[in-house]
């Protein structure tokens, strides 16, 4: 048994399919615990509910030091890696000089010193994954398995993430189908059309239809919405405001369906085990999709305008068994 330290620079829905290929390696290595040190907000609220067990933020232990190659690492940062009998590092790939500081290797003038203790045992106590896709059209969880398999660490093929949240009882008196509609997302060209979102809802009237908004795309076109907040207090249809994740994870677990966009907000719906129904546009769902057999995606025959995607194909999709 070993324990095992991830270090993660990424958001939300980055870190949820790292997830994917955590939950291998630690099946593998035959982990007994597991620390994330991870920017995400899902990094957080996945420790203890996942195969992560605890979270460290990046600031409390020290991280930025492993981005500087001419001074010592931050003792914090030295004492929670030295104990750990393995590292995996989504921060850079194998060559670059993260990962040779991370394995106790000399790269440029004062290194040495900073780095960690190397190790003598096999296999490797440090592998480092490069997250950027490599241009292969396989899922990016592939490429990053492949990269782990290719460092030594003989992992099976991912399995969809896994993010254990208590699933409540409504108190309310509308025993419909309850489905989350999140039309936003942290880019505007990821963004189907508002109103698109709405003609779909109409579509819905056998379910109890609630809406999520988060901070981000309020700030960044709040009028946008003005359209469905009408008619939502219209209809009686709940809006929630999602401005911290925690909340947000156990909304998304109540409901029995749930529709966004290619955002983070969408793959927690996707770990959580609530049917989901992702939409992309610009951005390859082949590589960067949601895994898991309740997932559907709806998209351009080839990335471009999320424009493109009609009502009616979506529709489709949500009745498909």
């Amino acid at each position: 048994m070993c324990d095992l330290v991830v270090l993660h620079h990424g958001a939300i829905g980055d870190f949820l399919l790292a997830l994917s290929v955590i939950q291998s390696v630690r099946r593998h290595l035959e982990v007994r615990r597991v620390t994330a040190i991870a920017t995400a907000a899902s990094a957080r609220l996945a420790a203890g509910r996942s195969a992560v067990d605890d979270w460290r933020s990046p600031e409390a232990v020290g991280l930025h030091s492993l981005f500087r190659d001419d001074g010592a690492l931050d003792q914090r940062l030295i004492g929670l890696l030295h104990p750990a009998m393995r590292v995996l590092s989504f921060l850079s790939g194998p060559t670059e000089a993260m990962h040779a500081r991370l394995s106790g290797g000399r790269v440029g003038a004062g290194t040495g010193p900073a780095a960690l203790p190397s190790a003598t045992h096999h296999p490797p106590r440090v592998v480092s994954v490069d997250p950027r896709p490599s241009g292969s059209p396989r899922h990016i969880t592939g490429q990053w398995t492949e990269a782990v398999r290719s460092q030594g660490w003989s992992v099976s093929d991912p399995d969809p993430a896994i993010l254990r949240m208590e699933r409540r009882a409504s108190n309310g008196h509308d025993r419909r189908p309850r489905v989350l509609i999140h039309p936003g997302a942290g880019g505007l060209d990821k963004c189907w059309p508002a109103e698109r979102f709405m003609e779909l809802a109409d579509a819905l009237a056998a379910h109890a239809v609630h809406w999520m908004l988060g901070p981000t795309e309020l700030e960044i076109e709040p009028a946008r919405f003005d359209g469905l907040r009408r008619r939502a207090a219209g209809r009686n249809e709940p809006v929630w405001i999602a401005d911290r994740l925690e909340p947000a994870a156990e909304r998304i677990a109540e409901a029995d369906l749930y529709i966004g966009n290619d955002a983070g907000m969408t793959h927690l719906a996707a770990a959580v085990g609530v049917r989901t129904v992702a939409l992309f546009g610009p951005t390859d769902p082949r590589i960067w999709r949601p895994l898991g057999e309740h997932v559907t995606v709806v998209a351009p025959p080839r990335p471009g305008p999320i424009a493109d995607v009609q009502v009616e194909e979506v529709r489709k999709a949500l009745l498909a068994p």
